[in-house]
Parts: structure tokens; C-alpha cells; sequence
């Protein structure tokens, strides 16, 4: 056979990850008796979700689990996280909680917290009011009770707290994916009702911090959790955390509106998927609600449940369903080469296809030969669902598992063991090939030239390293296809290096320079100004970039970048004249235009 003999134990396939969100508890002395009923409800349907679809491996709640923060609702918020607990089988301290309004003392340093709504009208406020430890800590008075409860119900609780206090980080290992949970407290400024409506400030410091800690760790999935959404921050709070949370985050949990929803944000680095929960308890005739979350590392897919409490039989029996195609990445700088080389030992009959299969496997391909009448044609894969062969679609899929296996247990494994542990879905798929290679010779063409881009990780210098990648991106900007040139770029990007990784940069700002998003054209200037600041700057560079300045009306910027780049490009000025023209004819600087068309007279003249 193809496969060498292996005396090691065949390793568990990684497990579904599962976790439970609950939100808005409201938890008082007052309607004990329908936040029983309720409760009890909920509890005995998460036991017999567990029984039947496994149990979580831990649990987000998002705020108001008091009433009006005191600590005899805290007595019952405890008993209640215990029973909790213990119906899913998991220790106090794989239960995350964040305070939401309802969880602050609204009488206690009323004049601090008035004060710091007057005061506080920029980031800039922001960072110097959490700063001072004397002034925060006042205010912070307000969440004692809080703070108290989560000391004692969370003795074991392993945290990194940000440099403010008012955010921590932690990590749950699931077998071999790590989860960092960033807690975020959305409330230190919060009053509750209308009067918090665009009142609420986070502080980019403290998401900052938070997610430096986080990434510190390198997790697979990182999950953010604050108890109000956006829409309720001050204008000048809101772009700037919502812009870091979504970069960094691949889930937001929310509470706060009673309205269940889920809303998928696509950014440059992934995508973020947001769950707003509705309340566990706000009365004993309202559609109460918590969250099953359930993420498939293998199949590359995330379903969302909101369960809700019917009031006429009291019990939760409604559910809602969202899934949604959602790949995990690990931290992974494997090349094509080390990959390759991977497959040659672990399947000895694949050396003919091993650099093709790297390339699928790291995603710097997605091509796969697919019947077309009585021969074949290389299609993406994401596109097997069109075709008519059954056993085809199968074998890719399991294919396509090894490439998340491989992407998240890269660097924490070497790659034979993980092939040898999750690899047994490569030899069909390298028998498909051999069968579709003898039908159609001409298919081998194709599969060689895969083959030989990236497998030689020590070429000669005049075989430039990603040089048929360059190539491939020049020509989908060719063609105007933006979409496949980003995607190709991000990819490689991650394991580009030196000059390479120069060149990829600009043709990754240039897609992100044609986006609509102000986030992806902050990204592109800073790709820019990295490409400026490397041994490889080109002219382009700073043409590039002040072009871009233009569309972003900064333009005083613009004029900057233009005059550094006829400094460091003095033969060059006649390139930057044309750009230079767009600023004038904005700006009507004349000034700025005369000393443009001296440069580039002076050029000419010598």
C-alpha cells in the first residue's frame, strides 16, 4: 500500500467546541416564585441538551445579573451559577461574566459619575480618566457589590486584567484549541434606561489592552464579551473600539436589549460574528431566552440556537437556528515546502502531487479537477456542491478537513504526527488524482506547475521566492478581479518574508485601498508606509499613498508624503507631478503646484 505502517495510537478527530451564553438574570427577592419557575425550566432543558448534543465546555454571561446591585442579589446570582455549574458538569470557574446596568449602585459617587459623563468628550479624556487610579477607582464604587461577587464566586478563576482594571483576559484549552475570552465592562459609565443612549464609553484603551493580552496567548478563537452593543457608546468611543473588537474578535457576545439576534461582520482579517442575547429572565410570561453556540473546527461551520421559554407550557421549546460557514486558522507560518515534505513521508505514493496538495491543504490554492461532460476541468472547491458526483464531493470534504487540522495544529505538532493522526483522508484523494490523470494527461500539466511553486525552499537567487505568485496577483489585477487578488494576498502575506513580502503588501493595500470600508483603508496606509519605511521602497510607494491621502481629504498629509518622496526620488519628481496635480486642483494650493513643477523642470534639466 501507499501508507507506511503506523504503531502509534490513532489520535481522537478534534471534538465540536460548545458553549452556552445567558444574559439580563435581573436577579432580586421579588418574583421569586416566577424566576423559579423560569429558571428551573431553563436549567432542566440545558441538562437534556447536554445529554443529548454534549455538554458545554463553558459558559459567557453578559451583564445585568442583579437587579440594582446589591449583595443579597449577588447571594442569588451565586446559588444560581452553582445549580448552573453543576448541571453541565463544569467548575464555577469556566463561567465568564461581565457587569452590565443593572449591575451598578446607581446612588454611590453620583457627583464622581456626573462629573466624568460631563468630562470625558474624547479618547483622549478616556485615556487619562483610567489612568488615574485615585479617580477611577471613585467612580468604579459603583460596581463594589460586583466586584465583590466575582471575587468570591470566581476564587480559581484564572485572569489577566487590563492595565485599567476594568477588563480581563482568560484561555480555555478545548483538547488541542485554545479560546481567549476578552471580558470587556461596557457599564463603568452606564446609569441605565434612555439616559445611557449614546452616553456609554468602553475606552480604546481598555479593548486596547485587552486584546494584547489575547493575542499574546495566540488563540485559535478569540471571543470578546460586553454587556451593551455599540449603537449606545459616544460617537467618539464607538468607531475606534468597534474597529479594534471586530479586527481581533471572531465572536462578540452582547446582552442588554432583550431582542435575540445574530449578525455576521465580514473585515480584512475574518469575519465577526455577533450574538446580542435575549434576556434569561424578564418576567414569567415572556419569551425568555439563552444561547447554545456550537463551532466545528473540521467542517468549518458555526450554528447559533436562541432557546426560548414558552410561558403556556413552562418549559423552553421554541428554537432558533442560524448556521453559518465559519473556518478557524490557527497562528500558522508553515510553507509549501515543510508541508510537502510532510506528505512525502507520510504517503509514500504521493510525491508526484505533494506540492499541489500542500498548496490546497496551506490554501494557496483552491483548484481541484472537476468532471465536465467526459473529461475534467480545475474548479474551485468551494464550488463541489454544483457538481453530480457524490463520492467526488466526499472525498474533497474529507480532504479539506486535514487543511483546518493542519492550520490549527501547526507549530504545537509536527506535521508527520499530525498527518499520521488526522491524515487518512489524503490517500483517496491522491487516488482520485492518479485516476483523473490517467483519464486526462493533460490535467498532470497543471498539477506539476502546483507542484514546483514554493516546494524548494533553498533555490537559486534567480528563482525569486513567491515569484509565480506575484505573477498570479499582477494578473488578477489585470482583470480587475479584486475579490480573488485580496484573498490570494492575505494568504500570503502570512508567510512572506523580506522583499516577498514587500511586493505582496502593496498589491494587498491596493485591494484595500478599493474598499469602502474605513478600516480597510486605514490598513492600506499602514501597508503603505511599511513599504516606505522598507529597503524596498519604490516610488510607487509614496505615490500610492498620497493618492490615497487624497480620497481620505487629508490632504496637508498628502503633500507631505509627495515632498519625503521627491526627497528620497529626486530623479523620479515627473512620476509624482500627476498626483500632486489631483491635490492642487482639490485644495487650489498654488504654491504647492509651482514648487511640483520646479521639481520636475529641474529633473528635466538635469
Amino acid at each position: 500500500g501507499l501508507l507506511r505502517e503506523r504503531v502509534a495510537p490513532k489520535e481522537q478527530v478534534m471534538r465540536v467546541l460548545r458553549w452556552l451564553h445567558i444574559s439580563d438574570l435581573h436577579m432580586r427577592e421579588a418574583e421569586t416564585a416566577q424566576r423559579e419557575a423560569v429558571l428551573s425550566a431553563m436549567l432542566e432543558d440545558i441538562r437534556n441538551r447536554g445529554k443529548a448534543k454534549g455538554q458545554p465546555d463553558f459558559v459567557v454571561v453578559t451583564g445585568d445579573l442583579a437587579f440594582s446591585g446589591r449583595r443579597s442579589e449577588y447571594e442569588l446570582v451565586a446559588k444560581f451559577l452553582g445549580e448552573l455549574a453543576n448541571s453541565v458538569g463544569l467548575s464555577p470557574e469556566l463561567i465568564f461574566c461581565v457587569p452590565g446596568n443593572h449591575d451598578v449602585q446607581r446612588e454611590r459617587s453620583k457627583m464622581c459619575f456626573r462629573g466624568a459623563r460631563e468630562a470625558l468628550e474624547s479618547e483622549v479624556d478616556v485615556y487619562r480618566f483610567l489612568a488615574d487610579d485615585a479617580e477611577r477607582e471613585t467612580l468604579l464604587l459603583r460596581l463594589k457589590r460586583f466586584r465583590e461577587f466575582e471575587s468570591a464566586f470566581f476564587l480559581e478563576q484564572e485572569r489577566e486584567y487590563t492595565e485599567d482594571g476594568l477588563g480581563y483576559v482568560s484561555t480555555v484549552e478545548v483538547e488541542d484549541l485554545r479560546v481567549a475570552i476578552v471580558e470587556l465592562n461596557s457599564s463603568w459609565l452606564s446609569e441605565g434606561g434612555v439616559n445611557d443612549e449614546g452616553k456609554l464609553i468602553i475606552g480604546e484603551s481598555q479593548v486596547k489592552n485587552a486584546i494584547d493580552i489575547a493575542k499574546r496567548r495566540l488563540p485559535h478563537v478569540v471571543l470578546a464579551l460586553q454587556h451593551h452593543p455599540f449603537d449606545l457608546l459616544r460617537r467618539f468611543d464607538r468607531r475606534p473600539v468597534q474597529h479594534r473588537i471586530e479586527q481581533a474578535c471572531q465572536f462578540l457576545h452582547c446582552g442588554h436589549l432583550h431582542d435575540p439576534e445574530v449578525k455576521d461582520v465580514r473585515v480584512a482579517s475574518g469575519r465577526c460574528i455577533t450574538v446580542t442575547a435575549g434576556a434569561s429572565f424578564e418576567s414569567r410570561v415572556s419569551r425568555n431566552t439563552y444561547t447554545a453556540i456550537e463551532l466545528d473546527p473540521l467542517a468549518g461551520k458555526a450554528e447559533v440556537e436562541f432557546i426560548q421559554y414558552d410561558p403556556q407550557v413552562s418549559a423552553y421549546e421554541y428554537v432558533s437556528r442560524k448556521s453559518l460557514d465559519f473556518a478557524i486558522d490557527g497562528p500558522c507560518d508553515c510553507t509549501v515546502a515543510e508541508l510537502a515534505t510532510a506528505i512525502d513521508s507520510y504517503c509514500d505514493g504521493a510525491s508526484r502531487f505533494s506540492g499541489y496538495l500542500a498548496r490546497l491543504l496551506l490554501g494557496f490554492s483552491s483548484d481541484v479537477p472537476m468532471p465536465v461532460g467526459d473529461g475534467f476541468v480545475f474548479g474551485n472547491w468551494d464550488s463541489i456542491d454544483g457538481i453530480g458526483d457524490d463520492a467526488l464531493k466526499s472525498v474533497i470534504a474529507e480532504f479539506r478537513g486535514v487543511s483546518r487540522i493542519v492550520r490549527l495544529l501547526h507549530g504545537r505538532k509536527p506535521l508527520l504526527e499530525i498527518l499520521e493522526a488526522h491524515g487518512d483522508s489524503i490517500l483517496p484523494f491522491v487516488r482520485r488524482l492518479e485516476s483523473v490523470v490517467e483519464m486526462q494527461p493533460a490535467i498532470e500539466d497543471y498539477m506539476t506547475m502546483q507542484n514546483n511553486v514554493g516546494t524548494q525552499p533553498h533555490a537559486p537567487s534567480s528563482s525569486e521566492p513567491l515569484r509565480h505568485t506575484v505573477e498570479l496577483l499582477v494578473e488578477l489585477v489585470t482583470m480587475d478581479d479584486w475579490d480573488a487578488a485580496r484573498n490570494l494576498a492575505e494568504r500570503t502575506i502570512k508567510i512572506s518574508h523580506g522583499a516577498s513580502k514587500v511586493k505582496v503588501a502593496r498589491f494587498l493595500a491596493l485591494c484595500l485601498a478599493r474598499s469602502t470600508e474605513h478600516s480597510d483603508k486605514a490598513r492600506a496606509v499602514e501597508l503603505y508606509r511599511e513599504a516606505m519605511n522598507s529597503e524596498q521602497a519604490e516610488p510607487g510607494d509614496y505615490g500610492a499613498l498620497a493618492t490615497l491621502m487624497v480620497e481620505l481629504g487629508r490632504h496637508e498629509e498628502a503633500k507631505a508624503i509627495l515632498d519625503e518622496g521627491m526627497k528620497q526620488f529626486p530623479d523620479q519628481c515627473q512620476l509624482f507631478l500627476e498626483c500632486g496635480m489631483r491635490i492642487v486642483e482639490v485644495t487650489g494650493d498654488r504654491a504647492f503646484r509651482n514648487r511640483l513643477i520646479e521639481q520636475a523642470q529641474g529633473e528635466q534639466g538635469e
